[in-house]
């Protein structure tokens, strides 16, 4: 993954000992965390794409298994 002016220019392939080479990427996770990935950009950029598709993911689901039963302060509990 490239960062800068050149971001957008295509680069030759890295092996390994083994031979094996090395994929160019869009985006990085940053350092195993869920939340933060660093994507390719002209300038430093994090993407949270990830972040909010799983906050989504979770609450869709709690609203499923509650629905309308609970209260509007139950409801905001649960998702915090």
């Amino acid at each position: 993954m490239r960062i800068g002016v050149q971001h957008e220019k295509l680069c030759c392939k890295i092996r390994t000992l083994h031979g094996r080479a090395l994929e160019w990427v869009d985006e990085i996770r940053y350092l195993g965390v869920y939340t933060l990935y660093i994507v390719r950009a002209m300038e430093f950029k994090c993407s949270t794409d990830h972040a909010k598709r799983s906050f989504y993911g979770a609450a869709n689901s709690i609203l499923a298994k509650v629905g309308r039963l609970a209260s509007e302060q139950v409801i905001v509990q649960l998702l915090k």
